[in-house]
């Protein structure tokens, strides 16, 4: 048996979502929400601070098929297979358990933290290291699709090592 870390890596959102009320909906509509401050933000959602935005019991974690990679290392530091998702995905090369699930909401604000780094690690242990038994699970949270999680035989993932690149807003689209 031989051992390998498969990582997800790139770009991606941490998307936190929170409730709110059709008169919060109307006074986030007429904010200019890519223009404006936290402050403007948790004023109309009456919250006591700042950081209440990026947190949030509903939160939607990945990266951007169209700028992720996945890659596969051995026990020796050794890259044994990368690829880009987006190639992955287009050549059906991946496993046909692989998920999608579409997220469309009433009345949400959707807090987007742009982020960047490796989102999911995994550690198995198998002979050899297999593409088509790797599955994706894609979330489409109001259209912006991420990959949410990956798997391989049932082996369970770690979340990795990413940082902001920049938060935007949106509401729900029903």
């Amino acid at each position: 048996m031989s051992k390998f870390t498969i990582s997800l890596h790139g770009r991606g959102a941490e998307i936190n979502v929170h409730s709110i009320t059709e008169e919060q909906k109307e006074k986030l509509e007429h904010l200019d929400l890519e223009n404006c401050i936290f402050e403007d933000v948790t004023d109309i959602l009456e919250m006591g601070d700042n950081f209440s935005l990026v947190g949030s019991d509903e939160i939607y974690i990945g990266a951007y098929p169209e700028h992720s990679r996945i890659t596969v290392t051995d026990e020796n530091q050794e890259v044994v297979y990368s690829e880009e998702v987006e190639n992955l995905t287009l050549n059906e090369i991946i496993s046909e358990s692989s998920t999608y699930k579409e997220i469309y909401q009433k009345n949400k604000l959707y807090v987007n933290d742009y982020i960047k780094g490796t989102f999911f690690e995994l550690v198995i242990e198998d002979e050899s290291f297999d593409i088509k038994n790797l599955e994706l699970h894609f979330s489409d949270v109001e259209g912006s699709e991420l990959i949410t999680s990956i798997s391989y035989k049932d082996s369970e993932l770690d979340f990795g090592d990413y940082w902001s690149k920049g938060i935007v807003y949106f509401l729900s689209n029903e």
